[in-house]
């Protein structure tokens, strides 16, 4: 598993169930770079779904912006939403996992514009499952591993 794979999944875990990786009890951990990323981008998606309960003209797109047929690069895509009140508008580019986890995490908020389906579960559950299959003892695959008995 490459370690973009790793952070995508780790990433997928702290917005799904933030205090399951608590800062507080694994310091040495959040002292990673990469792991810090995580957690910024997991807060990111977190605030994302909060501001969706308040949000008008919510619209997803596929970025398409440089991206060519048969390219090793992910697919991305552009969510933007409105918040009048506030004089806000939002602009995310995020992954198609990413995505997923702000379906999910909008149909458990009761967000019904923004649905999540069986495609997004699925991939959310392939994430979290990199996480328990890590074929190596990370500290993460460590902690992870106990909390799925």
């Amino acid at each position: 598993m490459s370690n973009a794979q790793r952070l995508e999944a780790l990433t997928c875990a702290m917005a799904l169930a933030p205090g399951v990786y608590a800062r507080n009890r694994m310091f040495d951990l959040f002292n990673k770079a990469a792991i810090s990323r995580a957690r910024c981008r997991a807060i990111t998606l977190r605030d994302i779904v909060r501001h969706l309960g308040h949000a008008c003209a919510v619209s997803v797109l596929p970025d398409n912006d440089g991206f060519a047929a048969g390219s090793s690069r992910a697919a991305r895509f552009i969510l933007r939403y409105q918040i009048p009140q506030m004089y806000l508008e939002r602009v995310a580019s995020i992954s198609r996992l990413e995505l997923a986890i702000v379906r999910l995490l909008a149909t458990r908020a009761q967000i019904s514009f923004l649905p999540a389906d069986d495609a997004d579960r699925t991939l959310v559950q392939d994430a979290l499952m990199r996480l328990l299959l890590a074929d190596d003892e990370t500290q993460i695959a460590k902690v992870a591993r106990p909390l799925s008995s």
